[in-house]
């Protein structure tokens, strides 16, 4: 019998753990269900480790930006993640770059789960804003849509909003506020001429119940993100 797949995720939340493995269980649930006509019955082959490092964040937060030296140990732990799996997924954007960096010295795939997000909205609109509740998510965020922008020739103009007040009622485990203040921010966005919006963070996905009211696409990463890093598994298999 093929030995299962396995995939590092690394989270700088310990609450990142519950949300992805959830969505990784509907993965399952929606492979299952294509392929039951061939007697599928579970996402084959693959199996989540979870690593949290909420230090390297919280760096992040305290500087403003990424620091080389979290930059560096960051891409460190990324890339020392795929000698034990078969492939790494990084689910924080603001170590975004650090997963790039991590690639480019991996044989195995490694990850940042906001890539396909970021192609999305580079595909989808003219008019990005771009969502975060800490200053040091939005550069790395800008900066990789302005990426995917580049890479298919067009033109866009990548707004950075911070959603003041938003982190600090996370951390004191306010979720309601949090979101309330992040889905204030999405209407505001909208009004102000933006044809699509981007949640940074995978800790403002839970803020879309909130905005059914809302006529633009508003796009959040955790779920693109995981199946995408599924599908980049199964193919190097």
């Amino acid at each position: 019998m093929r030995r299962a797949l396995v995939m590092t995720l690394l989270h700088t939340s310990p609450r990142h753990v519950d949300v992805f493995e959830r969505l990784f269980a509907r993965l399952a649930a929606e492979e299952a269900a294509r392929e039951e006509a061939d007697g599928g019955t579970d996402l084959p082959g693959i199996r989540l480790s979870h690593v949290v490092r909420e230090d390297l964040l919280r760096r992040a937060i305290a500087s403003g930006v990424l620091p080389e030296d979290t930059f560096e140990r960051a891409a460190r732990i990324l890339h020392e993640a795929t000698a034990s799996s078969d492939g790494v997924l990084c689910t924080c954007s603001t170590l975004g770059p650090a997963a790039d960096e991590a690639a480019r010295r991996a044989a195995k795939p490694v990850l940042r789960v906001d890539r396909p997000m970021a192609a999305l909205a580079a595909q989808t609109g003219r008019s990005i804003a771009v969502l975060a509740t800490i200053k040091c998510t939005l550069a790395p965020t800008c900066e990789l849509i302005e990426q995917e922008v580049a890479a298919i020739a067009d033109r866009a103009d990548v707004a950075p909003v911070l959603v003041d007040g938003a982190w600090d009622a996370l951390e004191a485990g306010d979720t309601a506020r949090a979101n309330a203040l992040v889905a204030d921010n999405i209407r505001l966005a909208q009004r102000a001429g933006a044809n699509v919006i981007v949640l940074a963070q995978a800790s403002m996905a839970e803020a879309l119940d909130q905005v059914s009211d809302v006529t633009v696409p508003v796009l959040t990463s955790p779920a693109s993100g995981l199946a995408a890093a599924v599908a980049a598994l199964r193919a190097q298999a």
